[in-house]
């Protein structure tokens, strides 16, 4: 998991020193030139760090912690150099280390609940992750600082969201959203690169929690908010404001139009709208994807993902990535400009954009042994899922490739597919079996036998309210199930035609729930609105 803090917002708000001492108090001479030396000494390490000069910063702060420890300064540059070792640094040894020396020797300091948010920030990003520790963290800044006036209890909250997003609460999440957008306007950051994004969030978290009404208020309020700032223009990095404020816009507009998809009496329903060819010539199309308002698409024989934008007749091409010997895709959560990055397993690797991620995992011993037969992978908030041919499971990576476990299931013998639910659950294509899901300690919770209802399964997708969509290549036929994995409706016949999707692969599903589905034989992706 990314860092849940902003470090731009915390250096704002950390760059201020804190208050004067009270009025009142009895301050001797020494004890003010020893604050007018550590404020120096500060303030020249701001400048530095400003300015992108951080050894010099660096050793500004720590002469201010360690030369002047009875400073109010200090527990701020102890602060300082705590988030740089995890914000720049991506140091998180150090980091914790200094943040806990912040809270043992300046328990009753400014910086404490700084020091208690980045610790929470540490717990969520961890290998493997700590939520239940991090949350504990992001509540202790709120009860040290209050719902309100802070941006470390915006950036709490924010990060309380996250959590209990990733966790399928969407109602909790979507309060958190609420206390950090209404309950802490004072303080908290409030440019648009910070609110808007959130308000989407937030319209996001009251759908999947069947908020509609409310929901739809939220994006309606975002969209006129949105357009005013593309509207502006003016100010220094306008044009990249506006661009990202009318990004914002259309998908506030998709989310409202997938929850009008749902939100009637009837089934939702979808109609044939085209047959959308990629860019290049597709030889073997295997998987499809979509995020950010493109298609990812994986050719095996090109060795390749193809990245367009599903626009016109022939897609709009935006790029490839070259990959030996591809099995799946994935797509890591969005980055900058709102656009995911493509995530390929191989035999034995995952290629992540232009990285590379070797796989192994604990064998007897200490010793590490590389996995042999990736067959599917899922980008989930920790980092990766992996299905291992070999040993029969489900192996789980963090994002710098670290083995954090294998994920609890029962026996499974063939699986082609998996994915994860939004609240927790690994869901999968078993060649056998069906469609199944399970909990966290290995339960089932859904299943869809091969006999009953479904064929040939061969890929699933979820949609933006956690709606499961299972493509059966015998038929065609597409079943779309609710949240709680209920029925709601089976696309098939007249709606699917044969000619447009025969052989289907994959499918992905769109913002606002239009449907792609990738077909090997007419090598073109069958649209569905």
């Amino acid at each position: 998991m990314r860092s849940l803090a902003a470090p731009g917002a915390l250096l704002a708000a950390l760059a201020a020193p804190p208050p004067a001492v009270a009025d009142g108090a009895v301050q001797t001479a020494a004890d003010a030139e020893l604050e007018r030396a550590a404020e120096r000494r500060f303030r020249s390490a701001e400048q530095f760090y400003g300015g992108g000069r951080y050894d010099q910063a660096l050793r500004d702060f720590e002469a201010v912690l360690e030369v002047m420890p009875e400073s109010r300064l200090a527990d701020d540059a102890a602060l300082r150099i705590a988030r740089h070792r995890f914000d720049v640094e991506g140091d998180h040894a150090a980091a914790g280390a200094m943040a806990e020396r912040v809270l043992r020797q300046f328990p009753a300091g400014d910086a404490a609940p700084g020091a208690h948010l980045l610790l929470g920030e540490l717990a969520a990003a961890g290998s493997p992750p700590r939520p239940d520790d991090a949350l504990a963290e992001f509540e202790r800044v709120l009860s040290a600082v209050g719902p309100s006036g802070s941006p470390w209890s915006f950036s709490a909250l924010t990060g309380i969201a996250a959590l209990l997003d990733a966790r399928g609460d969407p109602a909790g999440a979507a309060g958190a959203l609420l206390a950090a957008l209404h309950e802490a306007p004072n303080e908290a950051p409030r440019a648009e690169g910070r609110i808007l994004p959130l308000r989407l969030e937030l319209a996001r978290a009251l759908a999947r929690a069947g908020e509609f009404d409310a929901a739809l208020a939220e994006i309606g309020g975002l969209r006129a908010e949105t357009l005013e700032v593309a509207r502006r223009g003016d100010g220094a990095g306008a044009f990249e404001a506006g661009a990202e404020a009318l990004r914002l816009a259309e998908s506030a507009s998709a989310l409202a139009n997938l929850i009008f998809r749902f939100r009637g009496p009837g089934p939702p329903v979808w109609s044939f709208a085209g047959a959308l060819r990629a860019p290049r010539p597709l030889r073997d199309p295997r998987r499809l994807r979509m995020g950010g308002g493109q298609l990812f698409v994986l050719d095996v024989d090109e060795e390749e993902v193809q990245v367009f934008r599903p626009d016109g007749g022939s897609g709009e091409f935006a790029g490839a990535y070259g990959v030996r010997d591809p099995r799946d895709l994935a797509l890591a959560p969005a980055g900058e400009g709102g656009i995911p990055t493509p995530v390929v397993a191989a035999e034995n690797t995952l290629f992540v954009g232009g990285n590379t991620l070797s796989l192994t995992v604990s064998g007897a011993g200490s010793r590490q042994e590389p996995l042999r037969r990736v067959r599917a992978v899922a980008a989930v908030p920790e980092g990766y899922w992996v299905w291992d041919d070999r040993e029969k499971t489900v192996h789980r990576f963090s994002s710098r490739g670290d083995h954090l476990g294998r994920t609890a299931h029962p026996r499974l013998d063939d699986v082609i597919r998996i994915s994860r639910h939004p609240a927790g659950h690994l869901v999968l294509i078993d060649e056998d079996q069906g469609v199944l899901g399970f909990d966290a300690e290995g339960r089932r919770v859904f299943h869809i036998p091969r006999d009953q209802g479904l064929e040939e399964p061969v890929d699933l997708a979820f949609d933006a309210l956690g709606h499961l969509y299972i493509l059966d290549a015998e038929g065609p036929t597409v079943a779309v199930h609710g949240r709680d994995f209920s029925s709601l409706t089976l696309l098939r016949g007249d709606i699917l035609p044969g000619s447009a999707v025969r052989e289907p692969v994959s499918l992905a599903v769109g913002e606002d729930g239009t449907i792609f589905i990738l077909a090997r034989a007419p090598r073109s992706v069958a649209v569905f609105r």
